[in-house]
């Protein structure tokens, strides 16, 4: 039998490991392993993982002490993932927990993931992309969000990186400072985001909400949805009303990697190591546990471990490492301004509230209620936005842990401090801590909008939001809906006003709004000319006397939306046949085939269609759910919707093909193999042109546009494929329409400037005296009373 938990052998193995480093020195000093000299780590010969099925706490104990790690977060009863050695498979096995291999020789696993990162190391290179990209000229202000930086896992020494553009660019709104030194002597960085001083309202006296990453060392996933959340704080700062409202009453304080030692660790010696990297004196075995040695109730207890082999290994006394006590002391720093805090890990796809420290532990009141309420609420917003669900529930009905980081927030600092376990699911059926890069995107932009909620519900009176229309009909009231969610306080429903004036000059006319229930509250803007744009803002006091506008500073801020005639030539919102077909020759899927359904929830498919209110059907590539991801997803290669014939020359000048779809191929063996062509043709499906080649995966409908030419033979066509080999492809399309937007011309507008007045009069007697054509408004060829009364109706019309 192997040796429970040998890690001296892979200490020996870690050292004897040359680590090579980059000669390029990164910002502050931090080393990046260069991977083209590297040679992968072998510190996981002869180690495979399983899933077991627990039912006992002898039995979770006796399984734990065959183990090398548990890959579970809180291993409890039921099933928990473990690493262990192969040679310790049939001890378990006698122990009647079924297990389950989910990689049978974790070496080669993590050789093939190592050969990823050296292969986009390479591209990386030849392309300047990534981590080898040149320094630009940085202008201050300007958008330096990458969405494609996300595409990959990012070093440490990467990460700080892309921290410092945002410092070179946006100094006015984050800031940088060394909170403390890890166990081996590196900084520790902290990000504080927030709009600059304004008059009355001083940074300095905002409330504070820390979002920490990377406490655990192999949970990748981790920092790097942290790194986005700081991104897009700032570079949504000055386009979307609720980031702006949100930095100019909150400080945001960011702490990317908490445990810098043992990231660089998972990069250079073995991938997955939790802990810090302490030398703990008289024994074989390093490292400390941080989220097990914060100062909470019972430290030592439930879900700890005195034994420095063990992940779960609580340190020598409270506070003992230096990581976990510099982020208490940056938290203490703050007084009452604390408002509140995330912890995220990976992975299971939870939203986990205090307190766990011990199991049927009650949180006191309203804390319970609130925390039941904003984590549903987190969990209902990720659901709509992706798909995918988090699972909100109290820490303990995970499994009891004590000394952790979200316990301690909330007993000693009181306030609301969440953990948020990221993609994948605890049943992903691939290993959880390096699952592929592609995961990273969606996971980010999810928990992007869950951490908005999260920190209007915990700092704000309440919090208000809007959809901006772009365009709205014209010469009728167009309603909008202002949404107020519940914060700290609530809504005064007789306060909630709306502001609008046609153009951009004279005073706001202020009009009651109607509470239309679930939060919404319902007004009309006036009826517009078209081609005028109208101005508008709204306002709503909360109980507790706060004041809100929307968006912020709306009276000198104002939203914007332009008055249009829209012309609908035709629309399809899919809940009847409309004519549509499906297949063609060159098809061969043989599972995940159009039809015309109401779509089951999967990772990859959505759980309803798009058309608002009691739309339920649309095209989806085979609805149903079945009992994974990949039973009916599209297999065998390409399947093909092709729509009705159409006419776009009813729509006039300027006609838009629009419509909604869905696409999905970031999940199985082989993510991002595949894609869906769309195309278009102008003489009834006798040749095809190309409108688009999807391959983005937004995990929601999206909707396109594209202009198309005047014709009443048009067809357009969705061809989704599943090429490679273990990718899981889904796609949908609904609501699709043929329209344009404009003013329409007045003939008696001769000059054409958009107004009708003395100039277009003068014009068009002298064009009549003359007999230009122009003036014939009959078109009769000749120039009488007739021409004169048919201009002087359409002057009349306007």
């Amino acid at each position: 039998m192997h040796t429970p938990r040998s890690r001296v052998l892979l200490a020996v193995l870690g050292l004897a490991t040359s680590v090579s480093f980059a000669q390029n020195a990164q910002p502050d000093q931090v080393e990046r392993i260069d991977l083209l000299s590297q040679s992968t780590p072998t510190a996981y010969e002869g180690h495979m993982v399983i899933t077991v099925q627990v039912q006992t706490v002898e039995q979770l104990e006796a399984v734990m002490d065959l183990a090398e790690s548990a890959w579970t977060e809180r291993p409890g009863l039921g099933q928990v993932a473990l690493q262990i050695h192969r040679d310790n498979l049939e001890a378990i096995s006698k122990l009647g927990v079924h297990p389950a291999i989910q990689i049978a020789d974790l070496q080669a696993h993590n050789q093939s993931n190592w050969e990823t990162l050296v292969q986009q190391e390479r591209l990386d290179i030849a392309n300047q992309t990534g981590a080898h990209r040149p320094v630009q000229q940085l202008n201050r202000g300007a958008s330096t969000h990458d969405e494609s930086w996300f595409d990959n896992y990012k070093q440490l020494a990467d990460i700080y990186a892309y921290m410092d553009i945002q410092l070179a660019a946006h100094p006015d709104l984050i800031s940088k400072a060394d909170i403390g030194d890890t166990i081996e002597s590196r900084d520790i960085f902290a990000y504080t985001i927030t709009a600059p001083d304004e008059p009355g309202n001083l940074a300095e006296d905002r409330p504070v909400i820390i979002w920490n990453g990377g406490q655990h060392a192999r949970e990748w996933v981790s920092p790097m949805t942290v790194t986005y959340i700081a991104s897009k704080l700032i570079d949504d700062a000055d386009s979307d009303p609720e980031v702006a409202a949100l930095l100019s009453s909150v400080r945001f304080v960011i702490i990317n990697v908490l445990n810098p030692d043992g990231y660089l660790y998972t990069w250079s010696n073995e991938r997955y190591w939790r802990k810090n990297r302490r030398d703990n004196a008289g024994s074989s075995f390093d490292g400390v546990d941080l989220n097990r040695n914060w100062d909470s109730t019972e430290f030592a207890g439930d879900g700890t471990s005195s034994d420095p082999s063990s992940d779960v290994y609580h340190g020598g006394s409270p506070f003992s490492e230096p990581e976990s006590s510099a982020l208490r002391d940056l938290a203490i720093s703050y007084g009452d301004d604390l408002a509140s805090h995330i912890d995220y890990h990976t992975y299971s796809q939870l939203i986990l509230w205090p307190l766990g420290y011990a199991t049927g532990l009650v949180t006191p009141e309203p804390d319970r209620t609130n925390f039941i309420n904003l984590s549903g609420d987190m969990s209902s917003l990720i659901q709509s936005i992706s798909g995918v669900y988090y699972d909100p529930i109290q820490s303990w009905q995970l499994y009891a842990a004590a000394g952790t980081c979200s316990d301690w927030f909330y007993e000693d600092r009181g306030v609301t401090s969440f953990t948020m376990e990221l993609r994948p699911d605890e049943g992903a059926g691939f290993d959880g801590f390096s699952p592929p890069a592609s995961i990273i995107l969606p996971t980010a932009q999810e928990n992007w909008e869950a951490a908005k909620l999260f920190a209007a519900r915990t700092t704000q009176a309440m919090s208000l939001s809007h959809a901006t229309p772009e365009t709205v009909d014209a010469d009728t009231p167009n309603e909008v809906v202002l949404t107020i969610s519940d914060g700290i306080s609530e809504p005064d429903p007789s306060t909630v006003t709306l502001h609008a004036r046609i153009g951009s000059a004279g005073a706001f006319s202020a009009s009651s709004m109607t509470d239309n229930g679930s939060s919404t509250f319902v007004g009309n803007l006036p009826a517009t000319p078209c081609g005028q744009s109208i101005e508008y803002y709204f306002s709503a006091d909360a109980l507790s006397g706060a004041s809100l506008t929307y968006p912020i500073n709306g009276n000198s801020s104002p939203l914007t939306t332009l008055s249009q005639v829209i012309t609908i030539a035709f629309e399809d919102m899919m809940e009847s046949d409309a004519g549509w077909t499906v297949g063609q020759p060159s098809d061969t899927a043989t599972t995940g085939v159009w039809e015309r359904a109401n779509p089951e929830l999967t990772d990859a498919q959505p759980e309803d269609d798009h058309t608002p209110g009691a739309g339920t059907l649309c095209w989806i590539t085979d609805a149903s759910a079945g009992t994974s991801v990949g039973n009916f997803d599209i297999d065998g290669g390409a399947t093909t919707l092709t729509s009705p014939t159409l006419d776009s020359a009813a729509a006039g000048d300027g006609a838009e093909l629009v419509y909604w779809r869905w696409y999905s191929n970031n999940a199985g063996a082989s993510p991002n193999e595949d894609s869906m062509l769309v195309q278009i043709s102008t003489n009834n499906g006798g040749t095809w042109s190309e409108l688009e080649t999807v391959t983005e995966n937004a995990g929601q409908w999206v909707e396109k546009r594209f202009p198309v030419p005047s014709s009443d033979q048009l067809r357009v066509r969705f061809i989704a494929s599943d090429l490679g080999s273990g990718s899981i492809v889904e796609a949908g399309v609904d609501d699709l329409r043929i329209e344009s937007v404009g003013c329409p011309s007045n003939s008696a507008d001769l000059n054409g400037d958009g107004n009708l007045n003395f100039l277009d009069v003068s014009l068009f007697l002298n064009l009549f005296g003359s007999q230009d054509p122009i003036a014939d408004f009959t078109g009769d060829g000749q120039w009488n009373f007739l021409d004169v009364s048919a201009f002087l109706a359409a002057f009349g019309a306007g």
